[in-house]
């Protein structure tokens, strides 16, 4: 079976959502915004070859982490096989008050 690469695209937004959440896990306990940042680095590099998870909103899919609560929303262009990462939103978060559009 043939691996199918998208390349990633990660908005400015949703860089700065996940250096917020590392700062904050770093804050909280040594190393521990290491581990949040590598999580979220393995999904990222998931998504170069599996990028078609749960479609939620219309076009915009989303991929909860494991070990920390927060999804990665984002779409995909098949025809140029990028996919573009547009927020790491907390699960804790109202939804009603996500910055996604």
């Amino acid at each position: 079976m043939a691996v199918n690469n998208f390349k990633i695209q990660i908005l400015s937004r949703a860089k700065l959502e996940v250096d917020e959440a590392a700062n904050y896990y770093e804050s909280e306990s040594k190393e521990l915004g290491k581990l949040f940042y590598l999580e979220f680095k393995s999904y990222r590099k998931t998504l170069e070859s599996i990028p078609f998870f749960e479609e939620k909103y219309e076009t915009i899919r989303t991929l909860p982490l494991k070990k920390f609560p927060y999804t990665i929303h984002f779409k995909v262009d098949e025809s140029k096989k990028i996919v573009f990462i547009l927020a790491l939103t907390s699960n804790y978060q109202d939804p009603n008050t996500t910055r996604i559009k």
